[in-house]
């Protein structure tokens, strides 16, 4: 976990979530999306000393010193139990953390009967804010850069452990706000990890998001 999500948000209400300075147009960046995959463009919140802005990268992390981007299928989330020290993430959390933000993610509950889906939500619809981190690639100096993400995961807590044993790490105001501040240390940032998340709820959807072709609002809808 994370391996798919939904990105809905409209774009006002990224703004307001997470204070954005806004461009002169106030245009989304992406169009909605009930069934974001690994390798699709997705929305980050950056952070310098002068405004959050709203970016796109590409979601699965493509280290600088890779040689070949196809290893970012692989990196689309980081565990936060090695994300200080694993070479592929250890730069990106030093420097270059983002949130991903998201109107909900998707867990597949295995039982006897198969794995069925369910879709996790804040209780109130506001967007969730994803622990995230971002690294820029490219293959020679006349090329263009590849702006690449991945989502730090955490143990999961709570009655989530009863759909999977992970979870994104989910974050409230003042810990993302930690996680980007540039300012911010080891030993803060892997606090604001440890932060409670915001209160979930989640229900059965179809199996259908199972299909990343499928991308309708109905994937999100209960199934009873």
């Amino acid at each position: 976990m994370c391996g798919r999500y939904a990105d809905f948000v409209a774009y006002q209400d990224m703004v307001e979530a997470f204070s954005l300075a806004t461009d002169a147009d106030d245009g989304r960046l992406l169009p909605p999306s009930f069934n974001v995959a690994p390798m699709h463009r997705v929305h980050i919140v950056r952070a310098t000393k002068a405004a959050r802005t709203l970016d796109v990268a590409t979601w699965g992390l493509v280290p600088s010193w890779a040689k070949d981007p196809a290893i970012g299928a692989r990196m689309i989330n980081a565990r936060v139990e090695t994300v200080a020290d694993k070479p592929s993430f250890r730069a990106a959390f030093a420097r270059r953390r983002c949130i991903v933000p998201a109107s909900g993610y998707y867990e597949w509950r295995t039982d006897a009967s198969g794995k069925q889906p369910f879709f996790i939500h804040t209780a109130d619809g506001s967007p969730l804010a994803f622990a995230g981190l971002v690294e820029a690639w490219r293959h020679g100096a006349a090329d263009d850069w590849l702006i690449t993400c991945a989502i730090v995961t955490t143990a999961a807590r709570g009655d989530l452990q009863s759909l999977h044993d992970r979870q994104p790490v989910m974050m409230r105001t003042e810990a993302w706000r930690t996680w980007l501040d540039p300012a911010s240390g080891k030993d803060d940032l892997l606090a604001a990890t440890a932060d409670d998340a915001p209160a979930l709820v989640w229900h059965e959807v179809d199996t259908a998001v199972g299909n990343v072709r499928i991308n309708t609002p109905e994937l999100v809808e209960p199934t009873s």
